[in-house]
């Protein structure tokens, strides 16, 4: 199932995160350091996946989508685990199924291998833990700090994983047993702590050995708390309605069946499951949400629990009492079709019409230059030496990737320097400074939209204005047209700007004047 997924998708372009991660992972190759040579907010987990991944006989991009495809694979077989334990085992299988597809669903960003793809496993893993655990007499200790382990790993993907921890200690009160409960719920929550924190004790000695634990706390912990603060409420509600309408196109009929799973909990008094089962989904709404953003990619961390408590709701649908007198197959087949029957309608175009350009653009039609990321990528390769640098004023690290060139600045991409931040002139006077002094033979002039956000600090921008202007002519014009295509329009000797026509330039590849 995964294999007939996932396989047509696998040369879909980079999109932006992917890229970040795929630079950094390649320059982790050259005993660089994450943080202290290349700033990112995502915790480290990520660029070493990448990094093995790259070591793949494949080409790159389907090196990292099919390292995707196993951990994609692995979470749908740990949910079916997880899953047998409250359902029969035909409906534990439709869950792990559902996993499956939706993990790819382009709705969610699916197609990419984004950090929430791989935080997933490890996550779901660690609630079997949990459960064993639980009814486990024996190896109580080695599975509690088993669960927490998995915690701790599956944090270093993204850090709202940290909300699994008290969701797993609260779950051991609710299964543990009422005798000692308390005591056992505290040893519980002290040896997962422990499990956890001797993965992060690992990856702390690791930055600090390296002399880039302050770069790397910075990053990962102090500024992302300024970055969680930065949207307000009002953007917040409206952020996650835009992305609840878009997905719903694929997960409606799921959410109504998993509401049906809950419901049926209650009326059968189960109460224990019921709780257990709220919990995650609250917790895993606890860490869409908590950056306030609400991009449809963070919305991957909700689909087990959404897929297993659909699978629960259809199972108990089955046994309804207005059709018992259908066989069982057939009642099966309706329910089962019904849980699937969207998402496979929004899939199936990606995987048998698009091409990858195409589906990357169907994706992410807000940022169509991913489609043409890769051409670029090799036109500045051809006019670069393999020891150049690029400058690029936006959020395009994927490029760097492509032309295998480094960037002339630690910030691969502009966000950080951007936003309510205390010290973002600082910072902004600081790259300034280092660009000029790495002297880019090739720069990138794309501006994100969230580079405008009210009262971002603007110096960077007025600074790089001037700096190309004064250093650098337009090699290719990178224009859009209505339909939303992204053309490159290469410069020749004779001609200033492009031809006249209904597209919009929207950047431009410059190159340094010679002198």
């Amino acid at each position: 199932m995964i294999l007939a997924i996932r396989v047509p998708l696998l040369g879909i372009p980079f999109e932006r995160d992917e890229g970040e991660y795929a630079y950094i992972a390649w320059r982790i190759g050259f005993d660089e350091l994450p943080y202290r040579d290349w700033v990112d907010q995502k915790p480290p987990g990520i660029f070493w996946v990448y990094q093995l991944a790259l070591n793949l006989p494949f080409e790159p991009v389907r090196a990292v989508h099919v390292m995707g495809m196993v951990f994609s694979a692995a979470s749908a077989c740990a949910l079916f685990f997880l899953a047998s334990r409250f359902m029969k085992q035909f409906w534990a299988i439709i869950s792990a199924v559902l996993l499956a597809i939706l993990s790819a669903d382009p709705l969610v960003e699916g197609t990419a291998a984004n950090t929430e793809l791989f935080m997933l496993l490890p996550l779901i893993l660690s609630q079997i833990a949990l459960l064993s655990a639980v009814s486990e007499n024996r190896r109580k200790i080695p599975l509690a700090m088993l669960a927490g382990a998995l915690t701790g790993i599956a944090v270093a993907f993204k850090q709202v994983a940290i909300v699994n921890w008290p969701f797993l200690v609260v779950s051991y009160l609710i299964f543990a047993a009422a005798t000692g409960r308390a005591r056992r719920t505290l040893s519980f929550a002290a040896w997962s702590a422990v499990g956890a924190a001797a993965i992060w004790g690992f990856i702390g000695s690791y930055f600090m050995l390296r002399h880039g634990l302050k770069d790397f706390i910075y990053n990962v912990f102090t500024h992302n708390l300024e970055y969680v603060k930065a949207v307000p409420w009002s953007a917040r509600l409206e952020y996650c309605t835009e992305t609840l309408k878009a997905i719903s196109q694929s997960q409606m009929l799921i959410w109504f069946f998993s509401a049906a799973g809950f419901v049926t909990l209650c009326m059968t008094k189960k109460a224990k499951v019921f709780l257990f089962l709220a919990g995650w989904m609250v917790a895993s709404m606890v860490g869409v949400g908590v950056s306030g953003y609400y991009f449809p990619h963070y919305f991957q961390q909700m689909l087990p629990i959404l897929c297993l408590t659909a699978a629960l709701g259809a199972g108990e649908l089955e046994g309804a009492y207005f059709w018992k007198a259908a066989p069982a197959w057939s009642r099966r087949a309706i329910l089962g079709m019904a849980l699937v029957i969207l998402p496979v309608i929004v899939v199936y175009p990606f995987i048998f019409e698009y091409s990858p350009k195409e589906a990357v653009r169907k994706i992410y039609p807000s940022n169509s230059v991913f489609a043409e990321m890769p051409d670029l990528g090799k036109r500045i390769a051809q006019i670069t030496r393999t020891d150049d640098q690029i400058f690029i004023f936006g959020a395009e690290p994927e490029l760097l990737f492509y032309a295998q060139r480094t960037s002339a600045t630690r910030y691969i991409f502009l966000f950080p320097l951007y936003g309510p931040y205390s010290d973002a002139r600082t910072r902004q006077i600081e790259t300034a400074n280092e660009v000029s002094a790495k002297r880019p033979a090739v720069a990138l002039y794309l501006p994100n939209g969230l580079f405008f956000s009210p009262g971002s600090e603007q110096y960077f921008t007025k600074w790089s204005i001037n700096y190309l202007r004064e250093n650098f002519h337009v090699d290719t014009y990178l224009a859009i047209d209505p339909s939303g295509v992204v053309h490159l329009i290469p410069i020749t000797s004779n001609q200033s700007s492009p031809v006249a026509d209904e597209r919009q330039i929207i950047g431009a590849l410059c190159v340094r004047n010679s002198k």
